[in-house]
């Protein structure tokens, strides 16, 4: 620890930083040379370190910079000066001026209190407006979130900005950029799926521009201080298509609160030195830029002013340079994006706070104006919360659509396969059960599990969602629900399709019938339309409803039955597989309760209930797997013979009758209110305790299903009579990514798609 002349300098705080540079503001900016201030660290001169990393002590007055410094574990608090041009004090003092341009040591307090000054020479220069090349941003495929690039057009021009992450007033949600991106209320926001441009939502009008700085920091000095916030709301269009995940970085964690009481020097980065090469071991920070994409950052000093007007002083909250003195790479257009403050849980997991919101750069000139680094000028997330009234959505939709999260599919098809009864039938699924889902284990601790657009074989009970609904099929997306318990008053005499499919407890063929269920959906359409904007034409226009996932389930289950019926026994049971493996996947959506509901995301315009899905079925599943898993194996039972059907009709009657015990079972009304019910980080073991034997009761229910199902396309099919044990393998993955990437294998279609009613025999 470093002291002078009795002063203790490691035990100034923030405020007492604060209140030095207020004081003598002025008087430092009127000096030759002083072209802005910050608050930060001590920087000691890489050469002032030895190869060991200790303080050696300063060997000259050479100029200080960025890049040549660091601040150490010894590097106490101060008041950074920056310098256009470093001059040594005796140059200064033998000008005709004499010493009124040096800048002192340190700033003397009226009580007594002494602040350092660090001088860096840091020449800033005008950062140069570059076109952005379109082509080489990542533009969404199907759903949007931060890091995404947002397109505005005005006056002419398009403009480039980043999505930083979604956030809410309990009512309406918003994805947080510039207030200078989003632009005037009711300015439409843009971006691009495929090659198509579509809105994605509108300027609300709601933002933060500049704020005094002593309305944002209560109790500390800087009446004259502005603090440029830059924030802007855009209200969502459709929350359908967001993510609250970050690309290329993943989920966020809990918003980094930092306000006047708990916001110190001790954010600033600290490194250790070995031969003259900075590491960062503290205050890691990440983002990710429409333009730049990734970007590892350090926070260099606080509260940097970078303007002065009209005798007011503007500052950022944060200034961010590159990591470890790299240079970093943000560039115009990376404008809203959120910058995450790396942390460790109470579990020692890291976690990626938000902390900062990207709206500026600058860059320095240095080594003798041949190199130049560039800085992030960010504005601090707690403010803009605050003071505009929303909170960071965390844990919505996050990985892919809405699909059990993975663990629930995985699941319920490994485990259907020990759940058959014919001894054939078990050895073949036995040899193909990873190949189907996943073993506990691997699910538990996250071993190889494989994502959306990796190019690795996905396991088959989640083809649905990471290669045909993400990939493939522009179709797919009906036959992963069906809205079984709406009631549309005025329509279907008030009766819902549960009602109807049902002739007391045994199910009402007449009812399970493709043109009934469409026929159903056009009189509910009449009496109570729905409608969704067009990408292309801007406007409203139908959107007729259509779950289909009975029907999906008769499809594949006949192209099952076929398959087996083919004379190439290794074809045969290659399709096989792929089909059985791949139809696992809608029988674990029949037995989510909010996947067979209209209450699918809480009940209808009640926002706030918007996360209650993916909570569910994601982050309540995943806490619980241990207790989720042992429950659902002490499921014993095999598939009784009394339980096969025949015919495809029969496994959609079959997928039917098990949507009615789901929801007998654990209805949508028990899960949204237990979610209602709790908050915070213990909400999903919370729900666990309202709901957990009920979840795995549903998922058990959904294992004997898809068992059921396998057993009954093996019957019908003659299987036991027409393949011998060999034959009973386990399939080669290559062979089965070539069927699920055949367009026309098991191809998918919308409900009221003519073709669809051809596959269903």
């Amino acid at each position: 620890m470093l002291t002078k002349a009795g002063n203790n300098y490691s035990n100034l705080s923030l405020k007492d930083l604060l209140d030095a540079r207020d004081q003598d503001h002025l008087s430092l900016m009127k000096k030759k040379n002083v072209v802005a201030t910050a608050l930060g660290r001590y920087r000691i001169r890489l050469q002032d370190i030895d190869d060991n990393g200790n303080y050696k002590g300063a060997s000259s007055d050479s100029e200080r910079t960025l890049q040549n410094s660091a601040v150490i574990d010894i590097s106490w608090p101060c008041v950074l000066v920056f310098v256009s041009e470093w001059e040594t004090k005796g140059k200064l003092l033998h000008v005709k001026e004499g010493g009124v341009n040096m800048i002192p040591n340190s700033i003397i307090l009226r009580d007594g209190r002494e602040v350092p000054i660090c001088v860096v020479k840091a020449e800033k220069s005008d950062m140069p407006v570059e076109p952005v090349d379109s082509f080489s941003l990542k533009f969404p495929r199907t759903m949007i979130g931060g890091g995404y690039p947002l397109i505005v057009n005005g006056q002419g021009i398009t403009h480039i900005a980043s999505t930083g992450c979604i956030v809410s007033d309990g009512h309406t949600y918003y994805a947080l950029t510039n207030k200078h991106a989003a632009g005037k209320t009711g300015e439409e926001i843009y971006s691009k799926f495929g090659a198509d441009e579509a809105r994605v939502g509108v300027s609300s009008g709601k933002a933060l521009g500049k704020v005094k700085f002593t309305d944002l920091y209560e109790g500390w000095v800087g009446e004259d201080i502005l603090v440029n916030c830059d924030a802007g709301l855009i209200k969502i269009d459709d929350v359908n298509i967001w993510k609250t995940e970050i690309l290329g970085l993943g989920e966020i964690g809990p918003l980094y609160d930092l306000n006047s009481y708990n916001l110190g020097v001790d954010i600033i980065t600290t490194h250790t030195v070995k031969k003259g090469k900075k590491e960062a071991t503290n205050s890691v920070v990440k983002a990710y830029g429409a333009v730049s994409k990734e970007m590892q950052g350090e926070i260099v000093g606080l509260f940097y002013r970078y303007k002065s007007v009209g005798g007011k002083e503007y500052v950022c909250d944060f200034l961010i340079g590159g990591r470890d003195g790299e240079q970093l790479p943000t560039h115009h257009g990376d404008s809203g994006t959120v910058w995450l403050y790396e942390q460790a849980d109470e579990q020692g997991n890291k976690i990626d706070m938000p902390f900062a919101l990207h709206w500026g750069q600058h860059t320095f000139i240095e080594d003798d104006k041949t190199n130049s680094y560039t800085y992030a000028m960010a504005s601090n997330i707690t403010n803009i919360c605050r003071e505009l009234d929303v909170e960071i959505v965390r844990g919505w939709n996050a990985e892919t659509d809405y699909s059990w999260a993975k663990t629930g599919h995985y699941k319920i098809a490994a485990r259907a396969c020990d759940l058959v009864s014919n001894d054939k039938l078990t050895k073949l699924l036995a040899n193909n059960k990873s190949l189907i889902g996943y073993s506990d284990d691997d699910l538990q601790n996250k071993t190889g599990i494989v994502k959306a657009r990796s190019g690795e074989f996905i396991p088959l009970a989640d083809v649905a969602d990471l290669f045909w609904r993400d990939k493939r099929f522009k179709t797919e997306g009906s036959n992963h629900f069906a809205d079984m318990d709406e009631v549309t008053d005025g329509a279907n005499n008030n009766k819902s399709l549960l009602d109807l499919c049902f002739t007391g407890k045994k199910p009402n063929l007449d009812y399970v019938d493709i043109d009934k269920w469409i026929s159903y959906y056009n009189d509910s359409d009449k009496v109570d339309p729905k409608t969704k904007v067009d990408s292309k034409t801007k406007e409203e226009k139908p959107a007729p409803r259509e779950g289909a996932l009975p029907f999906r389930v008769w499809e594949i289950y006949c192209l099952m039955v076929e398959a087996l019926q083919q004379d190439d026994s290794k074809k045969a049971l290659d399709e096989f597989i792929c089909l059985g493996g791949t139809l696992s996947h809608y029988v674990g959506d029949a037995c989510q309760p909010l996947h067979i509901s209209y209450l699918h995301h809480g009940y209808p315009d009640k926002p706030e209930q918007m996360p209650v899905h993916a909570v569910y079925e994601e982050k309540m599943i995943d806490a619980n797997m241990a207790v989720l898993f042992a429950g659902v194996n002490k499921i014993k039972k095999t598939v009784k013979d009394a339980d096969l059907f025949t015919g495809g009709q029969g496994s959609a009657a079959h997928v039917i009758s098990l949507m009615r015990d789901t929801f007998n079972t654990l209805s949508p009304d028990e899960i949204i209110t237990s979610f209602l019910n709790h908050e915070g980080r213990t909400r999903a073991k919370d729900m666990w305790a309202d709901v957990g034997d009920q979840t795995i009761d549903v998922i058990g229910k959904g294992c004997y299903a898809m068992a059921v199902i396998w057993q009954s396309a093996w019957i019908e099919a003659g299987a036991d009579s027409k393949f011998k044990v060999k034959d009973l393998i386990a399939r080669d993955q290559d062979d089965l990514i070539a069927l699920y990437s055949d367009y026309k294998f098991a191809q998918s279609y919308k409900l009221r798609d003519k073709p669809f009613k051809q596959t269903l025999k």
